[in-house]
């Protein structure tokens, strides 16, 4: 049965989950704790190796392809119903790319999956370039060139050019090397602008990808990204913890480790970049359950992929989770909340337009006549 998404925007389209709706705030108002380590994890042959990255993209495959075959069947109008939470931060982000002084002549599009966030670029920012930005090495005379890489085949052509105002040029390279494929070599010191809106939470060396990124843009080049913050789905993370400690004696990463808001800042300085900037958001979406929840996660393509996870959970555990959700958090009506936060980072490649501070001693005025 279909449901709909009732957003705070006013609009609405059809949902293979449940009947969430967007807030602007969180209304739960609980201690956000959670383990950070799998007692089953094995030992790491790399001090970054958190996630199983070739996993997540078939997982990421195997979604698509469900969500295709259940459009065939009738079942749903289209894959990009479960696109929401994507489209949600697509449309946040890309606010901070318009709020440039000087509009981009290139954008990549990194851990782009089918291109939700190209897509509403290409709506905000069109094709044609301003006059001033005319003939800058621009391929296409003043054209804009579009660019999407993703790790996941099925998710990267899940949608054909049609759809797109100005179809981009596809690159299929992992998240957390895609440097090493040629094609993006190729475009190294050359990109204006990158950005990347949630899929980057799912690489374990960060700063190797935000280093990446440096190496792609140009001199004064902005990144500009998203990535899902560590307080995301704390009513699922407490409530699967809790219970598999009442009945296993003993808790398992369920949701995978991300960012933390006072980390971020030192990433983007580690990856290279100058005059960072991060802030954050929250997403609150009501589910008529907690298996809704989980069943969206799955098919979004964004179940956990932590290594050394257990392959499944026991059904008496998620019964016992499934009560915890509804008595910590349930909403009045028997809905439940989820919450999603989002870190937003802005970071420039340093050039030779970028201000710089005066030279030591060059200083007129007296800090003692300040003060």
């Amino acid at each position: 049965m279909l449901r709909t998404l009732a957003r705070s925007l006013g609009t609405s389209r059809p949902l293979l989950g449940p009947a969430p709706r967007l807030r602007p705030a969180v209304t739960a108002s609980a201690a956000r704790y959670y383990a950070s380590l799998s007692p089953d994890a094995p030992p790491p042959t790399r001090p970054y190796d958190v996630f199983d990255e070739e996993g997540k993209a078939r997982q990421r495959d195997r979604a698509v392809i469900r969500l295709r075959e259940a459009t065939e069947a009738g079942e749903i109008p289209g894959p990009e119903v479960l696109d929401y939470i994507r489209e949600e931060v697509a449309d946040r982000l890309a606010e901070r790319v318009e709020d440039l002084k000087t509009p981009p002549s290139s954008i990549l599009d990194l851990s782009s999956h089918a291109g939700q966030l190209t897509r509403i670029l290409q709506d905000v920012l069109g094709d044609r370039l301003p006059p001033s930005e005319e003939g800058a090495g621009v391929v296409g005379s003043g054209r804009r060139r579009w660019f999407m890489v993703e790790a996941s085949k099925e998710a990267l052509y899940r949608d054909d050019d049609a759809t797109f105002a100005y179809p981009p040029e596809r690159i299929l390279a992992p998240s957390g090397e895609f440097l090493a494929q040629p094609e993006v070599a190729a475009m190294r010191d050359s990109i204006d602008c990158v950005v990347s809106a949630g899929g980057l939470n799912w690489v374990g060396d960060i700063v190797g990808a935000f280093t990446q990124i440096r190496h792609l843009l140009k001199p004064d080049g902005v990144f500009i990204g998203a990535v899902l913050g560590g307080d995301t789905l704390f009513e699922l993370r407490t409530s699967l913890q809790l219970a598999e400690q009442e009945r296993r004696g003993g808790i398992a990463n369920r949701v995978s480790p991300m960012i933390d808001t006072t980390d971020a800042p030192s990433l983007l300085n580690r990856g290279g970049f100058t005059l960072t900037t991060v802030d954050t958001d929250e997403i609150t979406i009501n589910f008529p359950s907690m298996w809704e929840l989980i069943a969206d996660l799955r098919d979004m393509g964004e179940s956990n992929a932590i290594l050394g996870r257990r392959p499944q959970i026991s059904r008496d555990v998620l019964l016992a989770a499934e009560a915890i959700y509804k008595e910590l958090y349930g909403n009045e009506d028997g809905s439940v909340p989820a919450t999603f936060q989002i870190i937003f980072f802005i970071g420039w490649k340093p050039g030779p337009n970028q201000p710089k501070p005066l030279a030591r001693g060059s200083g007129k005025t007296n800090l003692k006549d300040v003060l």
